[in-house]
């Protein structure tokens, strides 16, 4: 779950480099013969689903990293605008947002700039730890574990999806499951994410589609302990950010809460920039 600061005592990032992570343009071409010769040939077929990824060169956890490479990058800010629509609200609810990821470090910041009543409230993850700074109570607190699966700013989201950001890599094992025609023709690996045993994250199992060409995400389904789908989200509006094919709305429906839905639409994904570490501090959580 990042654009150019307005924080004071920052200075900003130096100008961001861009670079171009899709695979070379003969594998694509390869991968996609490879579907059409499938022909009229059962859904999800191992055969099938295998020689796909051995043509295009690639494993189930290579198709989740080029994935997770479209919408992150080793140092990432992103600027965006956040409705919340639930029965509950008189009307929807807008929340704006910038974020700050450091992927290598595993290191996030958020600062809340709208509502007026939220303005500067702002969210760290500075493992192993993660903290909230509340600015009308004046006083910052560290998030326990146990509050992962809230809700994030009222929202469908949870502090897992945008504060925490378990990794769809490293923290999963991955089996490719089928390929499956979506959006009028294009094709879309489906991936199955397990959690390793020793990982603390909060699904049971992850489902998701992964463009064929591009490696965009498109949809994710959550599963609990008990299999039963809890939630998804589906990826649209999709850009060309050099060479990054980025979706740049993102809706969560949960499925036991009729009428609720919330939608992330990003303003500006900027990748590859300078991060300055003060930004990853408890001091910063503080700083308007």
């Amino acid at each position: 779950m990042r654009t150019a600061s307005i924080l004071v005592g920052w200075k900003g990032p130096a100008a961001p480099r861009r670079v171009r992570l899709v695979a070379p343009r003969w594998i694509l071409i390869l991968a996609a013969a490879a579907i059409a010769m499938m022909g009229a040939a059962e859904p999800g077929r191992a055969s099938d689903v295998e020689a796909v990824a051995e043509v295009a060169g690639l494993d189930a956890r290579a198709i989740a990293q080029r994935a997770e490479d479209v919408l992150r990058s080793d140092a990432t800010m992103l600027h965006a605008r956040m409705t919340v629509e639930s029965p509950r609200l008189g009307k929807p609810r807008v929340v704006e947002f910038q974020s700050w990821d450091d992927r290598r470090g595993d290191r996030a910041f958020i600062r809340i700039l709208a509502p007026s009543k939220d303005k500067d409230t702002t969210f760290l993850r500075l493992p192993p730890n993660l903290w909230t700074y509340i600015p009308r109570d004046e006083r910052s607190m560290r998030i326990p574990p146990s509050m992962l699966l809230q809700p994030w700013m009222g929202s469908d989201f949870s502090h897992d999806d945008l504060v925490n950001e378990s990794s769809d890599v490293e923290d999963y094992d991955h089996r490719l499951i089928r390929v499956d025609e979506v959006d009028g023709g294009k094709k879309a690996y489906v991936l199955e994410y397990i959690p390793h045993e020793d990982t603390p994250v909060v699904w049971a199992k992850i489902v998701a589609w992964i463009e064929v060409e591009h490696a965009t995400p498109l949809r994710q389904e959550f599963y609990d302990e008990n299999d039963v789908l809890v939630r998804s989200v589906t990826f649209s509006d999709v850009r060309n950010l050099d060479g990054r094919h980025v979706p740049h709305l993102w809706t969560m429906k949960p499925m036991q809460k009729k009428g609720h839905e919330t939608r992330i639409q990003i303003i500006e994904f900027v990748f590859d920039v300078e991060l300055d570490d003060t930004i990853f501090t408890t001091r910063h959580l503080k700083t308007r």
